[in-house]
C-alpha cells in the first residue's frame, strides 16, 4: 500500500530537512534578486533529476509522460499550468527569506499540511479520523483569527499554503504524477532560467570562489536539486492525507531558519500561529494513533479458524504493492492509490 511505503517517509522528511536549510542559506544571498536565486535553483533541479535518471536508467519514464501528452494534447495545457504554479512556488520561498518575510512564507508552510488533508478528504475521498477533523477547524479558527486581526492574509502565506495543496491535487487528478511529469515542469522553466543565471551579478558571485556567498549559492543550488527530488518522490509515494501528515516537520524548520535570520512574529502572527501548531500537533497524534493500529492488526492463522486445517505446503509470499503504481480514476474525483512514484524500477 503506497500510504505505508518506506521510501516515501523517509523522501518527505528528508525534503524537510533540506528545505529549512535552503532556506537559511536563501537569506545569505543579499546581493542578488530572488529572480536570480530561484533561475540557480530551477538549473540544478534540472541537472540534479538527469541525472537521477541516467543512474537509475528510468529515462523511459519521460518517454512514457510525452507519448501520453502527444496522444492527449489537452494535458499539454494542464502540464504548462503545472509548471507555472511550481514557479511561482520556487519564487516565492526564496523571496521570503531574502525580504524579511520567511515567517509569512513559513506560516504558508505550517497550513499546507492541513489543507492538504482537506484536500484529500474533499477531493479524494480520504477518510479522516476524529483528531484530523479537529486539526482542520483549529486551523481554520487561526486563520479567521489572523484575517479578522489584520484584515488580511499575508500573500505569502496564501500563495504557499493554497497554491502548493492545489498544485499537487492538479497532478493528481490529471494522473500527471512522478518524477517525470516534474522533470518536464522544470525543464520548461529552464530557457528563463538560463537567461537568468547569465546575468552578471550572478556571474561575479560564481566567479567569487571560496567566499562565504559562493558557498551558500552553491549549496543551496545542489540541496535544491536533492530537496525538489526528494518531495516529488513522497508526493507520488504517498496518499495525500498522509503526505500532508508527513510534512508537519518543513514549517518547523523554514520558522527556525526565519529566526536565525532575525526575523521576530508579531502578536498578531501567534494569533494565527498558535492554533495551527496545535492543528499540526493534532495530526501528528492521528498519524501515530493510525500507525499503531496497523502495527496491531492480527490476522488469524489457520489453526485459529474453526474448521480449517493448517497448510504444510510451501507458501508463495507476494509483495502487495501494485507493479503499475497509477492512480486510477474510478468515476472523477474518486481515486484510489498504487505504489506509484519516480524513480525505482517498480514506480511508475
Amino acid at each position: 500500500m503506497r500510504g505505508n511505503s518506506t521510501i516515501g517517509v523517509i523522501a518527505s522528511l528528508t525534503a524537510s530537512v533540506l528545505f529549512g536549510g535552503i532556506s537559511l542559506l536563501a537569506g545569505m544571498l543579499t546581493g542578488l534578486t530572488a529572480e536570480q536565486v530561484t533561475a540557480w535553483r530551477v538549473v540544478w533541479v534540472v541537472l540534479v533529476v538527469a541525472l537521477a535518471f541516467t543512474l537509475t536508467r528510468t529515462w523511459d519514464e519521460v518517454g512514457v509522460i510525452l507519448r501520453r501528452l502527444a496522444a492527449r494534447p489537452a494535458l499539454i495545457a494542464v502540464l504548462l499550468g503545472c509548471a507555472g504554479m511550481m514557479a511561482l512556488q520556487l519564487w516565492v520561498f526564496m523571496w521570503g527569506p531574502m525580504h524579511g518575510h520567511a515567517l509569512d512564507v513559513s506560516l504558508g508552510y505550517f497550513l499546507m499540511p492541513l489543507v492538504v488533508v482537506g484536500i484529500g478528504r474533499l477531493v479524494f475521498h480520504d477518510e479522516l479520523d476524529g483528531w484530523q477533523i479537529a486539526a482542520i477547524v483549529l486551523a481554520t479558527v487561526g486563520v479567521i483569527a489572523d484575517v479578522i486581526a489584520t484584515r488580511s492574509l499575508a500573500w505569502p502565506t496564501a500563495l504557499v499554503g493554497l497554491g502548493y495543496p492545489a498544485y499537487f491535487a492538479v497532478r493528481r487528478w490529471f494522473r500527471l504524477d512522478g518524477i517525470a511529469v516534474f522533470w518536464l515542469e522544470v525543464l520548461l522553466l529552464l530557457p528563463a532560467g538560463a537567461a537568468l543565471v547569465a546575468q552578471r551579478p550572478v556571474l561575479a558571485v560564481l566567479a567569487a570562489v571560496g567566499t562565504p556567498e559562493w558557498w551558500a549559492f552553491v549549496g543551496l543550488g545542489v540541496l535544491s536539486g536533492v530537496a525538489m527530488l526528494s518531495y516529488i518522490l513522497a508526493s507520488g509515494r504517498l496518499t495525500l492525507t498522509l503526505f500532508g501528515l508527513l510534512s508537519y516537520l518543513e514549517p518547523v524548520l523554514v520558522l527556525l531558519a526565519a529566526l536565525v535570520l532575525g526575523e521576530r512574529p508579531a502578536p498578531t502572527q501567534l494569533l494565527v500561529f498558535a492554533p495551527i501548531v496545535v492543528a499540526l500537533a493534532l495530526l501528528a497524534v492521528s498519524g501515530v494513533r493510525t500507525h499503531r493500529r496497523l502495527a496491531t492488526v492480527h490476522v488469524p492463522a489457520a489453526d485459529e479458524v474453526p474448521g480449517m486445517q493448517p497448510v504444510t505446503a510451501p507458501i508463495m509470499v507476494v509483495d502487495p504493492r501494485p507493479r503499475t503504481g497509477a492512480i486510477t480514476l474510478s468515476e472523477p474525483g474518486r481515486a484510489r492509490s498504487g505504489a506509484d512514484g519516480g524513480l525505482a524500477a517498480a514506480e511508475r
